[in-house]
């Protein structure tokens, strides 16, 4: 996991620069931090490695073309943004302005555009890839989740993280919504079983899928015969 930028490192300040100057060459970021040109080129390549860096060349009226240093998106996400504050404020607004009814057809409309979202990641999958792939999906989206199968219908999902835990504080709304996002994506029953907001240390949603039908034989105790 990429560090947040503060002032300390070589590399820190570095990045701090390219913040504040945009698009700085080499020999910019040398004279500014009193350090040797071969030096900034030695931690620009190692963070052009990490993904925190790009480098563009410009052309210039005199001499050669000069490399200049920008911050990729991830570089970038490294510096302080508000964005639980920013939604916070915009679902407050929202809420001021057309009632608490609006509130839950905003988490509704958000719960139908995830399933469209993802709905093709569960397309010809069988129940126990259907778990696998919705697991993937809440890792990509920040819930640090995992499941273990309990028998042949049922497995838990267990989420260690709450990607959207300052919202759901105040609007258990997007609780709910979760829920029925992993029983229309799983096409199956979900259950809760523990809950952070409710001090449990995860929160655990236990599937449920309809017991298979047995054929005529199988439910006479004969099995299937291979022809």
């Amino acid at each position: 996991m990429a560090e947040a930028v503060g002032q300390d490192t070589t590399r820190q300040k570095i990045l701090h620069f390219i913040k504040i100057k945009g698009r700085p060459a080499i020999s910019d970021i040398s004279h500014a931090l009193g350090i040797t040109p071969m030096a900034v080129r030695r931690h620009v390549l190692g963070m052009q490695n990490s993904g925190l860096l790009r480098m563009e060349m410009e052309r210039r009226p005199k001499g050669r073309p000069a490399a200049l240093c920008l911050l990729t998106d991830l570089g970038d996400s490294l510096f302080p943004k508000n964005y639980d504050h920013f939604s916070m404020e915009l679902i407050q607004c929202l809420a001021q302005l057309d009632g608490e009814e609006k509130i839950n057809r905003l988490f509704e409309k958000r719960k139908d555009h995830m399933v469209t979202r993802f709905a093709e990641r569960m397309e010809g999958k069988s129940r126990e890839a259907r778990v696998q792939e919705t697991v993937a999906i809440l890792c990509e989206e920040g819930y640090m989740a995992e499941s273990r199968k309990v028998n042949p219908e049922t497995f838990l999902i267990t989420e260690h993280n709450c990607a959207i835990a300052h919202v759901a504080r105040q609007y258990q709304q997007a609780c709910q919504g979760e829920l029925c996002f992993l029983a229309q994506m799983l096409r199956a029953d979900v259950q809760r079983q523990a809950h952070i907001l409710k001090g449990d240390s995860e929160c655990s949603y236990l599937i449920q899928f309809p017991a298979k039908r047995k054929t005529a034989r199988e439910a006479k105790g004969k099995p299937n015969r291979r022809i």
